[in-house]
């Protein structure tokens, strides 16, 4: 067997060309035919969709596509180390400003405290995480814009992780691996409901 794409002989039990990663087309009786629209909503009514977008903007879409979710990371699982490192900072400048007077002094702890959680809020909002009905996103910066995006159809594998902490906060780490690669191409960090969203891409996902 030949791929249609690069042309390089491939063996038949795979689902994507191990040259160019291309995904293998298929009679009928064995799988999809070309004209299933592969990972679409409209193959899994169970999963809700909407077409206007409330994070991004609409002209990020395609025609025909919608969004199954959007979602920044969770905000404690992503700046608790900030949150934190402010708290203390503020108590510290609170403690010189009654114990000892030190009003100058006191100031100062309480002003980094601010940039401290001001920088753990800015790393929070600038990144969307996005499912829609044909592809996975990931959204980085607030001025200056970075989009990671790839086809459902190119998705090999999905993993998920949660640690200890990213436990008590209901979120978590989901590793994407696409076709024509070996390594982690997309990492969705700290996502909110990992399971969930996990479990939607999934079912958007051909097996």
């Amino acid at each position: 067997m030949y791929c249609s794409r690069c042309g390089q002989e491939i063996d038949e039990s795979g689902k994507f060309c191990k040259h160019c990663g291309a995904r293998l087309e298929r009679d009928a009786q064995d799988g999809p035919s070309r004209d299933t629209p592969v990972g679409s909503v409209e193959q899994h009514e169970d999963v809700p969709a909407y077409d206007v977008p409330r994070i991004i903007r609409p002209d990020m879409l395609e025609k025909g596509e919608k969004v199954v979710f959007e979602s920044h990371p969770s905000k404690m699982g992503t700046f608790f180390n900030h949150v934190a490192t402010a708290a203390v900072l503020v108590v510290l400048g609170f403690f010189l400003l009654v114990r000892f007077n030190w009003s100058i002094f006191a100031a100062i702890p309480i002003f980094v405290a601010l940039i401290v959680f001001l920088v753990g809020y800015l790393k929070w909002r600038s990144v969307t995480y996005v499912l829609t009905s044909k592809r996975v996103l990931v959204l980085r910066g607030i001025l200056d814009k970075e989009i990671y995006e790839n086809r459902l159809s190119r998705v090999q594998d999905i993993r998920i992780k949660m640690t200890v902490r990213q436990r008590l906060y209901n979120c978590g780490d989901i590793y994407l691996t696409t076709a024509g690669t070996s390594a982690v191409e997309c990492l969705w960090q700290n996502i909110p409901d990992p399971r969930k969203k996990e479990a939607l891409l999934r079912k958007l996902v051909t097996e």
